[in-house]
């Protein structure tokens, strides 16, 4: 197109300045056969006669080469003529010399005719009339000049100029490529880039060649390219953030686009529904866990909704939640798991606790309720019947009582009310103590309690009345809870960091579901039994609590019907109690 664009341009100035050129000559010719023709006139015809006309003609001269003068008659005949010496002279056919005899100057070109050699040439003519009398034309001047010289000179021009042409082409292709190379180089290089860039290849830098227009885009498209790998860096950075979120969360996190595919889902959320990778769609994952119809892909502008839902043992809680995009409509649902199994436990519990206390504390206030109204129906007026009511009465008050003071003392634990006295104890002479005041109730059922000291001296930290209550409720359960004959064996062993003392019996065990609940309050593992034998049902978890509020801690193993070892853990360095902490950061 360059290189077109330079040959138009070439090709219409050349022609113009060769018609300017020929204009230009032949404008100039015509002014010198019209000034040639006045000298003919002026130095001839005036005041001459036709005899003289060829004589004064030959001594005629113009300042041009190659004119040629000749005077014709009113009839078209020449009577006078510079190209010969004598007649005849030559005839001439000419529009010029046709409209001169009308009476009118005429100049007429590319006059083609035979010289006087006999050679064909192409002449300029001018023919003007001249009167010497009246309005008639006397004579008519021809004058005409040879154009081969001013055609000689116009094809040199030409060839000039179409060699100029030639040149100028050359010349622009030449600088149309470095044209091309300066500007398409820049602009092909862009073009690399910002394809290199929409594949992903952001570190780049492209070279700036010039201060243009060219060089400033190339300088903004590097700024770019800088940006969006810093943009991009912090949108992969982010990314990783939130997936390494996503997947180190407790809960579980699922995301289905508005078609209902999977967009992602974290670990925890395989983890709660026991797969080891989630490929289901929505509607999959709705039907594979029989969860509410009416919970559906596209909630609109519904809040959020929360079903829960069983896999296997465990119970989980999802919470539907619909994104959206910036038009506001859906984009997709985020389901939020959480594990609740603890949590429904807990309130499973709960229940059960308030269950338990109305049960224990119902039953003795029906009973003293019962006995008292029977007392007062007229049973006081025998002694004897009055005095068993009034011990069932006391018996139930008792009972009342235990129960009141384990539940205010589990408050005061959970509330951090408790105060213990520190001391050291010496566990063997301790427990030989202990031992010494159960053998009487082991003895009474034919069971064999029996402590073996340990090779050296134990020393613990504790409040003596609060550990001589847990020892002696693990070792009375040992007893109550075991048969005849059977054997009850308490010793020492001991770790790094903690003296245990453990308290094996032979009775009848815990099943392996019941172990891990013995320790909750008012559970039982056989409930008509414990309270049969007066048992609360709280003594355990008082236990527990004592032994956790010393820094310690208390286990169980069981092989149901072979019997149970209860372990106590105590620090051997004195442990720093948690309101002893409080008071030190105050």
């Amino acid at each position: 197109m360059y290189l077109g664009l330079v040959l138009i341009v070439m090709i219409v100035s050349g022609t113009y300045i060769l018609l300017s050129l020929r204009n230009i000559e032949i404008d100039k010719s015509r002014q010198e056969l019209a000034t040639y023709a006045e000298r003919i006139n002026e130095q001839v015809i005036e005041g001459g006669k036709d005899e003289e006309f060829q004589e004064k003609l030959l001594k005629t001269v113009s300042n041009a080469v190659g004119i040629q003068g000749n005077i014709l008659n009113t009839d078209g005949e020449t009577i006078a003529s510079t190209t010969v010496t004598e007649a005849p002279y030559p005839v001439y056919t000419d529009q010029a010399i046709i409209a001169a005899m009308n009476g009118m100057t005429s100049f007429s070109t590319q006059k083609k005719s035979t010289d006087s050699f006999g050679l064909l040439r192409e002449w300029m003519s001018y023919a003007t009339p001249v009167q010497t009398s009246g309005t008639t034309p006397s004579y008519i001047i021809y004058t005409r000049l040879d154009a081969s010289d001013m055609q000689t000179s116009l094809d040199k021009t030409t060839q000039t100029i179409v060699a100029a042409v030639m040149i100028a082409l050359f010349l622009a292709a030449v600088m149309g490529y470095v044209f091309a190379q300066t500007l398409t180089g820049p602009i092909l290089a862009l073009t690399t880039g910002a394809k290199n860039l929409a594949e992903g290849n952001m570190d780049q830098s492209l070279t700036v060649r010039s201060n243009d227009e060219i060089g400033q885009l190339t300088s903004s498209f590097n700024n770019m390219a800088a940006e969006l790998s810093k943009n991009m860096s912090e949108i992969s950075r982010e990314k990783n953030r939130l997936e390494i979120l996503l997947h180190n969360m407790s809960d579980g996190v699922i995301s289905f686009s508005k078609d209902g595919e999977l967009m992602l889902a974290n670990a925890a959320a395989e983890g709660m529904l026991g797969l080891e990778k989630i490929e289901m769609n929505f509607t999959e994952f709705i039907r594979a866990y029989d969860i509410s119809s009416s919970v559906y892909l596209d909630m609109g502008n519904e809040p959020s909704k929360k079903v829960i839902f069983p896999v296997g043992k465990q119970f989980i809680n999802a919470n539907f939640s619909p994104y959206y995009d910036k038009r506001g409509e859906v984009e997709g649902v985020v389901v939020v798991l959480q594990d609740i199994t603890e949590q429904k436990k807990l309130d499973d519990m709960r229940k059960e606790f308030v269950a338990n206390v109305s049960h224990e504390l119902r039953t003795p206030l029906t009973t003293v309720k019962s006995y008292t109204e029977t007392l007062l129906d007229g049973a006081m007026e025998d002694a004897e019947i009055a005095q068993e009511f009034l011990g069932i009465i006391n018996s139930e008050a008792d009972r009342m009582a235990f129960l009141v003071r384990d539940l205010l003392q589990l408050t005061r634990f959970d509330n951090k009310q408790v105060r213990l006295d520190i001391t050291k104890i010496e566990m063997n002479e301790f427990l030989s103590m202990t031992v010494r005041q159960n053998k009487i109730h082991a003895e009474a059922k034919h069971q064999t309690l029996t402590f073996e000291p340990y090779e050296h001296e134990v020393v613990v930290f504790g409040d003596r009345d609060r550990v001589g209550q847990v020892v002696n409720n693990i070792v009375t359960n040992a007893i109550k809870y075991s048969l005849e004959q059977a054997s009850i064996r308490i010793f020492i062993t001991e770790e790094e960091q903690f003296y245990k003392i453990h308290v094996k019996d032979t009775g009848m065990g815990i099943t392996r579901e019941d172990l891990p609940r013995i320790f909750e309050r008012f559970y039982r593992v056989d409930k008509a039994r414990s309270r049969a034998m007066g048992g609360t049902g709280l003594g355990l978890a008082i236990a527990k609590e004592i032994m956790e509020s010393h820094g310690g801690k208390l286990t169980a193993e069981s092989e149901y019907g072979k019997g149970t070892t209860m372990i106590m853990w105590f620090p051997k360095e004195r442990p720093i109690l948690e309101y002893e902490r409080e008071e030190q950061k105050a």
